[in-house]
């Protein structure tokens, strides 16, 4: 194989490797613009650190065999990472390193040495390929053009196809498996011992596949588990599993929802029964849209509980719709429609009014920015009609190290809606509205209205009674969660930015303790 195609397919891998590296930290560092940051900062300082020992090389030892053997060991590097990178991974994240350090820890142990040994390659081939010093620009540039080329080649094919197609553990093969393979192939060609070359790189091959086995890479089950659905998507790694008396969904370390097998009708999780409160301002509401489905909790209590009821979803993930009806009982009926489209796109686009939106697209590790900045608040405000309910759930504390977040969500709702109401979804059944500590994380129902006039605790109460004597409220317990309306007004929020497309730091307020 010639030069130039080795150095395509090394920017291909290289770029495929850092991809899917972010499946490999995702199950356990989550997917938020630090595992991102940590990826790729690591992965330009080790192209940094292979173009300058490549040269080097190049200078002391212009050999096509050494180009091949570096190009052979990246492969069996890469090979060798799904042998140990589940375990790895586990303990790193055990370690309390942060969520910066954490992951750029993890990456650094696990890629650092294939990418650097790819980094290699471009200054020796420029060396190999150089016969005339008077074309030396040329050569140079078609070199890096192809390495490049390959890069986006690699980049492509690796999101679009590979990681949809295939298991983590299996694409990796496949990139440290080609690498050896075009490598071996030459060495062989190019040995004197012919025979014992092919020999010995076949067995390395074969023994660092073997001990891959396919199959799914992340995220082993507990015991007590019992996974039924596991699959990779273009956002996620997507899993179900049997635990107990309940199945749960998981997008990579994020648990997102639960289902009582016995019961799928009630709700695992106590905050998503808390959406339901926005009938306290829309009593008699015709149609909703739910932006995130999850397992479908929200939606499917809906449906069953107002027959009168219209029910659009705004789902990004298409194969997140396919679990929440094969494996979460979301009924196929006619009064629910869900859209694969990301939940902002979808409120441009719609006609439709409605008289409830519902948010519930917070990950335990990272936030879709763009779903919480005053210009989507400003979109939904136009979307809703005039006696309309936004309802947004929020995972973090009212005040302490987990609050950043959610104050600065706070804050930005409050630029926008005249109305804001914020209820603590308790953590247990003996966690009464008088002994909240809030400073503790929790799951947080921000109900916010386009009208006054604005309600006292007492008159929340009183409607919710109503409708629970007047049969809306299906669930009797929502009586008694209207009495965790929190009182708001020692929120501190003038030390937190209002949220904007233009400047919204979602992760760092997150991460931020």
């Amino acid at each position: 194989m010639s030069i130039g195609a080795l150095v395509f397919t090394g920017g291909a891998a290289l770029m495929a490797l850092e991809l899917v590296g972010s499946r490999v930290l995702a199950p356990y560092f989550g997917n938020s613009i630090f595992v991102w940051g940590s990826l790729i900062g690591m992965f330009m300082a080790a192209l940094a650190g292979g173009y300058y020992a490549g040269g080097r090389l190049a200078d002391r030892w212009p050999s096509r065999r050494l180009f091949e053997i570096i190009v052979l060991v990246a492969g069996l590097c890469i090979l060798a990472v799904p042998l140990y990178s589940e375990t790895f991974t586990a303990w790193a994240a055990g370690r309390g390193l942060g969520p910066k350090v954490g992951p750029l820890f993890a990456a650094t142990v696990m890629f650092a040495l294939p990418s650097l040994l790819l980094g290699t390659l471009s200054p020796l081939a420029l060396k190999l390929a150089t016969k005339d010093i008077a074309v030396i620009g040329n050569t140079a540039g078609a070199l890096y053009a192809l390495s490049t080329a390959g890069s986006i080649a690699g980049t492509f094919i690796t999101a679009f196809w590979l990681i949809p197609a295939l298991s983590v553990r299996n694409v990796m093969q496949l990139i440290g498996v080609t690498l050896a393979f075009l490598a071996g192939s030459d060495l062989v060609v190019t040995s004197r011992r012919k025979l014992f070359t092919a020999l010995l790189i076949i067995i390395l091959v074969a023994a660092m596949a073997a001990a891959s086995p396919i199959g799914g890479m992340l995220g082993a089950a507990l015991p007590q588990e019992r996974v039924i659905f596991d699959r990779e998507t273009l956002y996620h790694h997507v899993r179900v599993v049997d635990r107990g008396d309940s199945r749960f969904l998981r997008f990579d370390n994020s648990w997102q929802s639960g289902m009582y097998l016995s019961d799928p009708d009630r709700a695992r999780f106590t905050y998503t029964d808390f959406f339901h409160l926005a009938l306290v301002w829309q009593p008699h509401p015709s149609d909703a849209l739910f932006i995130g489905l999850g397992g479908g909790s929200a939606p499917k209590s809906f449906l069953k509980d107002y027959p009168d009821l219209r029910v659009d979803v705004a789902e990004i993930d298409p194969v997140v719709i396919e679990v929440a009806r094969r494996f979460f009982d979301v009924p196929d009926d006619s009064r629910l429609s869900m859209a694969a489209q990301d939940g902002r796109l979808f409120l441009k686009g719609t006609p439709r009014a409605y008289d409830l939106v519902a948010l519930d697209a917070y990950y335990a590790d990272a936030v879709p920015f763009h779903l919480f900045t005053r210009e989507f608040f400003t979109l939904a405000g136009q979307r809703l009609k005039p006696e309309g309910v936004l309802a947004i759930n929020v995972i973090g504390s009212f005040e302490g190290a987990h609050s950043n977040l959610f104050r600065s969500i706070y804050r930005t709702v409050k630029e926008v809606f005249p109305e804001v109401y914020l209820f603590a979804v308790p953590l247990d059944k003996n966690e009464n509205p008088g002994s909240l500590d809030p400073g503790m994380e929790r799951n947080i129902i921000v109900m916010a209205t386009k009208s006054g006039p604005r309600l006292s605790p007492d008159e929340v109460r009183a409607r919710a009674a109503k409708l629970a004597a007047d049969g809306v409220f299906k669930t009797k317990s929502l009586v008694d969660y209207s009495a965790y309306l929190h009182d708001a007004s020692g929120i501190r929020t003038d030390d937190v930015p209002v949220l904007t497309d233009e400047y919204a730091p979602v992760d760092a307020l997150l991460h931020l303790k």
